[in-house]
């Protein structure tokens, strides 16, 4: 019977350590690389697991901001002629 409870203590012992090792190792390739991109302004991208830079569409398209849609399309982003948003209408004191 010792014999068996002193096995099922190692197999748990170990399964701990393993699954502990996998929880750091998690951390060190995933998390904590991620965490540090973000901190420096950066975009993570984790299917490859690397940090890229954020450019505006502009740099890689050279027109300029505010430009009209080309061929009619709708634009995607918010534009000069958008309606702004009607402030909200205070109750009056009776």
């Amino acid at each position: 019977m010792t014999k068996t409870l002193t096995r099922l203590k190692y197999i748990f012992l170990g399964l701990f350590l393993l699954s502990s090792a996998g929880v750091l190792a998690y951390h060190a390739a995933w998390v904590w690389p991620k965490d540090r991109c973000e901190a420096n302004g950066g975009a993570w991208a984790g299917k490859w697991l690397k940090c890229a830079a954020v450019y505006p569409i502009e740099t890689w398209t050279r027109r300029p901001a505010g430009t009209p849609a080309l061929n009619n399309q709708k634009a995607d982003g918010p534009t000069a002629t958008a309606p702004t948003k009607a402030a909200p209408v205070q109750p009056e004191n009776p």
